[in-house]
């Protein structure tokens, strides 16, 4: 799928992962949990990744707001934490109910905060943007089939 908006790319990451975390929740045997977690954790990490590499620079640098991506990060770290515990017993509904918790909260801040003002900044190219984060998605994804 080709984008326009670098923060419709993202904001459809967040949605697929929801959607997941569904799934996850509806799962009836701890096969179908082991694959949903082991999905969630990958999309997570690519998503964080691309977000860090690419889109939290050139907001930081466009929109000269620091805060919103040092936020960002911290509730990546955070995440990043929760996935190493869930590589670990990706059966654990708990975990996974903190990791949905916790990026819930992650995406609600992008779509009120971050993600507005990307829209109105000057001299950020969403678009472009756009480009690159699916170039590097797909970088990050070889190999990994959804």
């Amino acid at each position: 799928m080709t984008y326009d908006d670098a923060c419709a790319l993202l904001d459809d990451d967040h949605n697929e992962v929801a959607r997941l975390f569904q799934q996850y929740k509806a799962a009836h045997t701890p096969n179908e949990q082991l694959l949903l977690a082991r999905r969630i954790c990958r999309e997570l990490q690519v998503h964080m990744r691309i977000e860090e590499e690419i889109f939290y620079p050139a907001f930081a640098r466009a929109a000269r707001n620091d805060e919103l991506v040092q936020e960002g990060e911290r509730e990546h770290q955070e995440a990043r934490a929760l996935v190493e515990r869930i590589e670990q017993a990706p059966t654990d509904a708990r975990l996974m109910l903190e990791l949905e918790d916790a990026v819930l909260h992650h995406v609600n801040d992008e779509r009120e905060k971050m993600f507005p003002q990307a829209r109105k900044t000057q001299g950020l190219d969403l678009a472009q943007l756009a480009q690159q984060l699916e170039t590097r998605k797909s970088e990050l994804t070889a190999g990994h089939p959804a």
